[in-house]
């Protein structure tokens, strides 16, 4: 038998691990969409999408049979550029994860509802790092860009360089430049996290992300693991490159973008595979081992397995025998209660210590956050409420309390605070709106608006 025609072990593993990596992909991908963590979703399609490429190029050449080839027109003309985008998308998403993780920890700008522009920057960094500068890289490759493209036995489509300065500064130092930004937010969310080790949980709860401590501890080690693999990797890379393009000749587009530049160089690799094939089987799998099995993952099991119709077989994974809720969202909700007590009550503090020099200012405080007239202040005192009795029953038709003060100052001033508790997505207001009423003769009082709104959260 001819030996070029043979089928290497390795034109079988490859495709086999990339469709199983697919597959296992999809949960991850789901549970991502599911909580809006977009940049984890990113990350995931972009591992995807070079899986398939992985098993396709396999598929197409499997041996070197090099007269047998396929030239790849049009499929190769469209994976190079993929290729090219995610050597920057990858390390980009990973800026965006920990950059979001970071965030979350960041108590100096934790907000129960984050403003328009809050929501509107974070979207642009993730915009801008998992699709427009991957975009520009695929854009620019034509600039550096040798001849049209190499195929490699099992590897597949292969992108060729110019051997001058310009493929360095248009292409190979900017993935290391990308994983050395997100090593940058990485550090941050470790020195966060060993500085706010005992608040850790109350912070999370007190956020208005999506994760628990189990999905950020677990989204934090899986980017953590890949960067750690992807940073060496992408410095070897830049090395090899580097060294394989010296001596630099001077750029010239006409001098490799003339009637040669078509031509499709084809390379038996007598079953060898580029080593970069396996970065997104790899990450495929370490994605699966730290989300495909959490409470989320395993109910999304069941719920397919149910609607399959094992429930017959197996009636433990009929939606009767799930476990009951557990009270994690309560407690976030009674968290981020606990900051807009905080919030609303230095403010009242403020305010009353500014307006009344007496002793009594702390009285008055307790009154004003207890919700007694002021009238009844200097009188038998009422049975006491509190800002928790009106937590246990948010739903009640009582939602305002107006408390009269005293002529404090020659203006009416209000004060509206508005509190959510929820985790819902088109929540939009501010944390404090002072005005002021034209009319200086008319009785002057403070005015607590309240308003909360629970709603159910995802847990992991």
């Amino acid at each position: 038998m001819d030996p070029t025609k043979q089928h290497y072990p390795l034109a079988v593993a490859v495709p086999f691990l990339a469709i199983l990596s697919i597959l296992i992909s999809i949960t991850p991908l789901v549970l991502h969409v599911k909580n809006r963590n977009f940049p984890s979703a990113y990350l995931v399609c972009w591992f995807m999408m070079l899986n398939i490429f992985n098993a396709t190029n396999a598929f197409i050449w499997p041996t070197d049979d090099v007269d047998s080839w396929w030239d790849g027109v049009g499929l190769c003309d469209i994976e190079v550029k993929l290729m090219i985008a995610s050597y920057i998308a990858v390390p980009g998403a990973l800026v965006c994860i920990f950059r979001s993780l970071a965030y979350v920890l960041d108590t100096r700008r934790a907000m129960l509802v984050p403003s328009k522009s809050q929501r509107w920057r974070g979207r642009l960094m993730d915009f801008l790092f998992c699709v427009f500068v991957p975009s520009i890289a695929m854009i620019t490759h034509i600039v550096y860009q040798k001849s049209r493209y190499y195929i490699f036995a099992i590897s597949g489509c292969v992108n060729n360089f110019d051997e001058s300065w310009v493929s360095l500064v248009l292409s190979f130092i900017w993935p290391p430049v990308i994983c050395l930004i997100a090593a940058y937010y990485c550090g941050l969310v470790l020195l966060r996290l060993h500085k706010y080790r005992s608040q850790f949980g109350d912070i999370l709860s007190a956020s208005s992300s999506n994760l628990s401590k189990s999905r950020f501890i677990r989204l934090f080690l899986v980017s953590f693991v890949m960067l750690l693999c992807i940073l060496p990797v992408q410095a070897f890379v830049l090395y090899q490159n580097v060294m394989l393009s010296l001596p630099w000749h001077p750029y010239s587009w006409s001098s490799f973008h003339g009637p040669g530049w078509g031509t499709i160089i084809k390379v038996p690799t007598k079953g060898d595979v580029f080593f970069d094939r396996w970065v997104p089987i790899g990450s495929s799998f370490l994605g699966f081992i730290f989300f495909g099995f959490g409470r989320d993952a395993i109910k999304m099991y069941r719920s397919i397995l149910y609607h399959l119709g094992f429930g017959h077989c197996f009636p433990n994974i009929s939606p009767q025998h799930t476990s009951p809720p557990s009270a994690s969202p309560a407690g976030s909700v009674g968290s981020r209660a606990k900051l807009i007590h905080r919030r609303f009550s230095s403010v009242a503090r403020a305010y009353l210590g500014s307006n009344d020099p007496t002793s009594s200012n702390r009285s008055g405080y307790d009154d004003l956050e207890k919700g007694v007239p002021f009238s009844q202040r200097h009188n038998k005192r009422p049975a006491k409420t509190s800002f928790w009795s009106f937590l246990r029953n948010p739903l009640s038709p009582s939602r305002q309390e107006m408390i009269s003060m005293p002529q404090l100052s020659a203006n009416t001033n209000i004060i509206s605070a508005n509190a959510w508790a929820g985790t819902s997505q088109s929540r939009c207001s501010s944390d404090f709106t002072i005005t002021s009423a034209p009319s200086p003769t008319s009785k002057e009082f403070i005015r607590v608006k309240q308003v909360i709104s629970q709603q159910s959260e995802m847990q992991v």
